[in-house]
């Protein structure tokens, strides 16, 4: 095995139990509606919805890092006021230190408009799940003898856990309004705000908030042709994560396949004010589906390791047809 890889799967071993590495997170963010803002609980055109993503990174490498989430939301009405409630469940499973990591939210949303000002907000409210095992190793492992590590020395760890449990709660806001032919939407989420205690050991750790911005928009260049720029910053403790990009779409001619639109996109992600991925993904928009792919080219300083491989992810959400009118006509006697 090269130098390298042995250096980065180092590198990667610590980071899957160090409590201060950042959140479960997707590349197509925008296809990840419930993890990406519990205000998002209920935005969209139908009665229900169905969202389903999956990850998985490092193939190249190593274990993979496998990621997979499903999500399900519905819209409902009380005295003319619209609501949303769902489900969102995410598990995550983290290369040879076999961090796996179970997430389950209840997830709920308001909506009111002002002024031609649409606003959102949102709670997410759950439970998280961790453990690790497998090949994992301690500095006091290091065998020099060997010049590596050997797993069969004692670790001197004597208050160490190989699970936990906490209560989390994320909150969210979004915002959008309609100028003439486009209609920004920007949103802004704040996740753990109850700093739940996350530490596999008897330390007194608690886990740091993580803000989360974004904006984006959709602009019809002409009656065939639309492109959709967006941005996302992440920010978690030390950690600070963007991206920036945009999808071009075409719109389709009517067909047997209800298909109305196909986009190509490439995004560009960055670490730390570092270079991090170039992102490019494909899709097609059905009348109540949307199907996305992309792959994270590696272009980071760990590209020598990876030789440039990153992630393959998955999307795919479904939406019911609505069952709420779009305009009310009042019968009434002609005289």
């Amino acid at each position: 095995m090269k130098i390298s890889r042995v250096i980065f799967l180092i590198i990667i071993s610590i980071l899957s139990i160090n409590t201060y590495s950042q959140d479960i997170h997707f590349s197509q963010f925008y296809y990840s509606p419930l993890s990406l803002n519990p205000a998002n609980t209920g935005n969209f055109d139908g009665d229900w919805r169905i969202s389903n993503n999956y990850r998985t990174q490092w193939g190249s490498i190593s274990i993979p890092y496998n990621t997979i989430s499903i999500g399900f939301d519905k819209t409902f009405y009380y005295h003319s006021k619209k609501i949303g409630g769902g489900i969102f469940f995410v598990n995550d499973k983290s290369g040879s230190a076999h961090l796996s990591v179970n997430k389950i939210f209840l997830s709920g949303a308001y909506y009111t408009e002002y002024k031609g000002h649409n606003l959102q907000a949102g709670i997410q409210i759950g439970f998280v799940l961790k453990s690790f095992g497998g090949d994992v190793t301690y500095p006091s492992q290091y065998d020099i003898g060997i010049g590596g590590f050997n797993n069969q020395l004692p670790n001197n760890e004597t208050a160490l856990n190989d699970n936990l449990s906490y209560p989390d709660i994320n909150i969210g806001l979004i915002w959008s309004k309609q100028f003439g032919k486009i209609k920004p939407e920007a949103g802004y989420t704040i996740f753990h705000i109850n700093n739940p205690k996350e530490n596999f050991s008897n330390k007194n750790n608690h886990l740091p908030l993580r803000h989360v911005f974004y904006i984006g928009t959709k602009i019809d260049l002409n009656q065939k042709f639309f492109v959709k720029p967006r941005m996302l910053y992440m920010n978690h403790k030390r950690a600070g994560d963007m991206i920036v990009g945009a999808n071009f779409g075409y719109n389709l001619p009517e067909n047997n396949y209800k298909m109305k639109s196909l986009f190509f996109g490439p995004h560009i992600r960055t670490i730390l004010n570092k270079s991090d991925a170039l992102i490019f993904a494909i899709g097609v928009n059905f009348e109540n589906m949307d199907i996305g792919i992309s792959y994270d080219i590696n272009i980071s300083p760990l590209q020598v390791a990876s030789n440039g491989a990153g992630a393959l992810e998955f999307s795919l959400i479904y939406r019911s047809k609505s069952s709420v009118p779009n305009k009310i006509a009042i019968p009434c006697d002609r005289f």
